[in-house]
């Protein structure tokens, strides 16, 4: 657990620190960790009052000061701060008071200040599409030699990295930290909080396009990972990304850089060094490949993941050569991936009655994952039975939303697909696309994933496959969800 001293809090964000009469005798005087949720806070923490669009913490602070919060940080101009100030004067016993301009940045900075003191190694990993199976790859391949703290679910904004950073401590090895952002400015932000000593970049896709504009925007965003990182550091880049190929081309950065790919580069000899995968093998219950780099001729390893997809091979790619630059037992490191284990609802399958479910309904950011996806689709339809997508519309593709979707429909037309479900405005031009190339693939437009469950029920036969894929607005999780218990029958009804 994290332990704050009073200087290193004031210093750290410049705030004007007012002590309690007793705190400010005691020289052994700190804190125990801090929340931002006066709910959670434990006696003697930082409680932190963070305000957005529908909540404000400095609501709660008097109930924090109640419970034993050991400091309040409250924004400089409200209106608590200053009564607070006043009622705290003159109490015997009271929690000591931090005012700052913003408390946010009080709180990004004190997990800037707080990283400088850990002696851990931090990954940090950002891209438009894989960050999370990447980050969870990772974890479980290193964890396998060394003490390791991640990111936990989806905190990986201007809160929940800060989160991730306060919650490490002295025990840690390795920190691995996602990176998302929605505007421009958060990576570089992010980055100069995480100081990473290894940044990974999975790709470049249209996620976020609707508010970053062109995927050169993207680019430019998705490599301010280099703004905070050590001068000793190593970025790990998707080799087979061509805006990420462009940017190898284009630029000469201090830091070292290493590729990966699920294809052995023709330049692997003379190129920046690669790390790649060789007799790639997908079956319904893995993926296994061999183990390759460019520096080390000799070294060609077995590597076996415990689910099907491609799109696995590139993250344990990350997470070898993340555990080879760390120094760590590259053997035992390919034999730790068979232990992965992929979140929830990211292309989770999952054996019904009679029938298999790809449940990939987390979301659908770009049109790579949904790609991805079908991909995943088409390998597992076997033994006589119809491979079934249902799909949601993709949000926040801006302008590129019509062809991008165009795009997955013409595509769409050229793999074994039995049935497409659609719902979503956007899904329109995915229909219109497959109608381009002529294709047969019976089409059913409805008008919610609910609607496809209902559609559904009692039409499935033995050994279908069904994927539903999806953006989070269409929840597309309602799919699986409507035939839990659905058996399958010999034929359709």
């Amino acid at each position: 657990m994290a332990r704050f001293l009073p200087e290193q809090i004031r210093t750290w964000t410049g705030g004007e620190l007012i002590l309690s009469a007793a705190n400010a005798k005691n020289t052994e005087h700190f804190y125990r960790g801090i929340c931002t949720d006066s709910r959670k806070l434990r006696k003697g923490e930082i409680f932190l009052a963070l305000k957005g669009d529908y909540f404000d913490g400095h609501d709660y602070a008097e109930k924090a000061a109640a419970k034993g919060a050991g400091l309040l940080v409250l924004r400089a101009d409200s209106a608590i701060a200053a009564e607070l100030e006043k009622r705290f004067a003159k109490a015997d016993a009271a929690p000591d008071l931090l005012k700052v301009e913003d408390t946010l940045k009080a709180y990004q900075d004190i997990a800037r200040g707080y990283r400088q003191t850990l002696l851990a190694s931090l990954i940090a990993i950002t891209g438009s599409v894989g960050k999370t199976t990447t980050r969870r790859m990772v974890n479980t391949v290193i964890a396998s030699q060394m003490n390791t703290h991640e990111t936990r679910e989806n905190e990986n904004n201007n809160i929940g990295v800060p989160l991730t950073i306060l919650q490490a401590d002295d025990e840690d090895d390795v920190i691995i930290a996602e990176l998302g952002m929605d505007r421009r400015g958060e990576i570089a932000v992010l980055s100069e909080i995480c100081c990473p000593d290894i940044a990974i970049v999975t790709s470049i896709g249209y996620s976020h396009a609707e508010y970053l504009g062109s995927r050169e925007n993207i680019l430019r965003e998705k490599m301010d990972i280099l703004r905070g990182m050590r001068k000793t550091g190593l970025i790990l880049l998707n080799g087979e990304d061509e805006y990420l190929n462009r940017w190898m081309e284009e630029n000469t950065p201090e830091i070292s850089i290493w590729r990966v790919s699920t294809e052995k580069p023709t330049d692997w000899q003379e190129g920046r060094p690669c790390f790649w995968a060789e007799s790639i093998q997908l079956t319904p219950r893995s993926t296994s490949f061999h183990l390759h780099f460019s520096l080390d001729a000799a070294l060609d390893l077995p590597v076996t993941i415990p689910q099907p997809g491609k799109f696995l091979v590139r993250s344990a790619l990350f997470a070898l050569a993340s555990a080879y630059a760390l120094g760590l037992d590259i053997e035992k490191a390919a034999a730790a991936a068979s232990n992965f284990i992929n979140t929830r609802q990211r292309q989770h399958i999952e054996e019904r009655e009679g029938w298999l479910l790809i449940d990939d309904s987390y979301n659908a950011s770009s049109p790579e994952s949904v790609m991805t996806a079908l991909d995943t689709l088409q390998l597992l339809g076997h033994d006589g039975g119809r491979r079934i997508a249902c799909l949601g519309g993709i949000r926040e593709l801006g302008r590129y939303s019509r062809d991008l979707h165009l795009e997955i429909g013409r595509k769409l037309a050229q793999l074994n697909i039995d049935a497409l479900y659609l719902t979503g405005e956007e899904t329109v031009f995915i229909e219109e696309g497959l109608k381009e190339v002529g294709s047969g693939i019976p089409v059913f437009r409805l008008e919610s994933a609910d609607a496809i469950a209902d559609a559904l029920r009692g039409k499935l036969q033995l050994n279908d496959v069904v994927l539903i894929k999806g953006s989070r607005y269409y929840r597309m999780e309602n799919v699986g969800q409507g035939l839990a218990g659905e058996k399958a029958k010999e034929t359709i009804s």
